[in-house]
């Protein structure tokens, strides 16, 4: 039986093929194969395009997360920079044309006679009086206090709405505006260095042949102050209308307010460091030596009668005298200088004297005298080392209503 899934019968087409019809095709099929280029298994130029363009990707990202972290770490550093720690940069408060002319005009109008001037300098109203003759300091003033330096001066003026200037006279009369608009400032002893406040910044800086050099600031609550100096660091009242003092020390550290609630002046320093102060005490306010290696604690007290009062005070060189306002009486309405020997005020017998009227202004001892401005107009001197003081009180000629004369200090080495 014939089964047609199984069929039995020969092949249908023949598979006979020629020789030369196979060759043909061969011949055909490897020209198809040759006219056609194959991919290479390895391609130099692309790898390195795309090893290129991953790289560029790379970068890019790279990139801007880099620039993502920098901008945050500006941001912190700045907001560190504003908050935490001090940091250099150049005085910012020198407004207009820094330099005068000359002031070299000698005022004959403006002479001081008499042994209260004698090897005195001070100024009375736009005029330098050097041991008793004037000269014009041009649009120098009016001015609080002054410094004699080894190449000129400095002098500061008094409190405005603008706020103080501070100007540098040359040994030639060359006036230079060192600072305007401060509002409070504070000079070096040694004439080197000023300290003020610019609003709720702290900032100090070096003088050097009557210029700023950049300095260091910080930020202070608005009500602080600087006073002083004390070696290297800037001596500051941290409120006006409270008891507290605090020392900056200008090396990039932040301002610190500490915690110091007593102390109500500070008058100067003594040789051995130590700070001549007046502190709270009851049943009245007494006077101290801080401690400036210890926060200023106070390190001893004494309450000399009669009990220190307000006002401006000043320590001789040599830390034997200090001349100070004493407490006002309520018997009477006027308050008097009192001059107060330190070797004995802390101790059980405070000695004290009158000298004469109030104190006005920073005081000068020059030799073995002293003299300060005093608060009815007058300057006054006298020798601490007598008793009494033999003290002698001149009015100052020339003088500008409302003003009092400025001494100049000599500064110290």
């Amino acid at each position: 039986m014939n089964r047609l899934d199984n069929p039995q019968g020969g092949p249908q087409r023949p598979f006979r093929v020629a020789r030369e019809d196979l060759e043909q095709a061969l011949r055909e099929t490897l020209a198809r194969q040759a006219d056609t280029p194959r991919p290479l298994a390895v391609d130099p130029a692309g790898q390195a395009v795309r090893r290129a363009e991953r790289l560029q990707r790379r970068r890019t990202l790279t990139g801007v997360a880099l620039a993502a972290v920098a901008t945050v770490a500006v941001s912190t550093g700045m907001a560190q920079l504003n908050t935490d720690r001090a940091r250099y940069t150049s005085p910012t408060v020198v407004l207009g044309d820094p330099v005068g002319p000359p002031a070299t005009s000698t005022v004959p109008s403006v002479r001081l006679d008499g042994p209260a001037f004698a090897g005195l300098s001070l100024v009375v109203g736009s005029t330098l009086v050097v041991d008793g003759r004037g000269t014009d300091l041009g649009g120098i003033g009016p001015v609080e206090r002054g410094l004699r330096t080894g190449d000129g001066w400095l002098f500061v003026g008094t409190p405005g709405a603008a706020g103080r200037t501070v100007w540098a006279v040359g040994g030639n009369g060359t006036s230079r505006v060192l600072l305007a608009g401060a509002d409070a400032v504070a000079v070096d002893p040694t004439g080197r260095r000023l300290a003020w406040r610019d609003g709720a910044e702290l900032l100090v800086a070096s003088v050097v042949n009557g210029q700023l050099l950049p300095g260091l600031r910080t930020p202070v609550p608005e009500s602080a102050a600087p006073v002083g100096f004390v070696g290297d660091d800037v001596l500051v009242r941290v409120r006006p209308d409270r008891a507290g003092f605090a020392l900056w020390r200008a090396d990039g550290s932040p301002f610190q307010a500490g915690a110091d609630r007593r102390v109500l002046d500070v008058y100067g320093r003594l040789p051995d460091g130590r700070l001549v102060a007046r502190v709270t005490a009851s049943p009245r306010p007494c006077l101290a030596l801080l401690d400036p290696a210890r926060a200023l604690a106070v390190s001893a007290t004494g309450c000399p009668v009669p009990a220190i009062g307000d006002g401006p005070g000043s320590v001789s060189p040599d830390g034997r005298w200090l001349l100070v306002n004493a407490a006002a009486d309520s018997r009477s309405a006027e308050t008097t200088a009192l001059l107060v020997d330190l070797a004995t005020a802390f101790g059980a017998e405070p000695v004290t004297r009158p000298v004469g009227p109030a104190v006005a202004g920073p005081a000068v001892w020059p030799a073995a005298e002293a003299a300060y401005p005093a608060v009815d107009g007058t300057l006054v001197r006298f020798e601490p080392d007598r008793n009494p003081a033999r003290a002698i009180a001149a009015l100052v000629p020339g003088l500008p209503a409302g003003l009092r004369p400025a001494l100049v200090a000599a500064a110290s080495r």
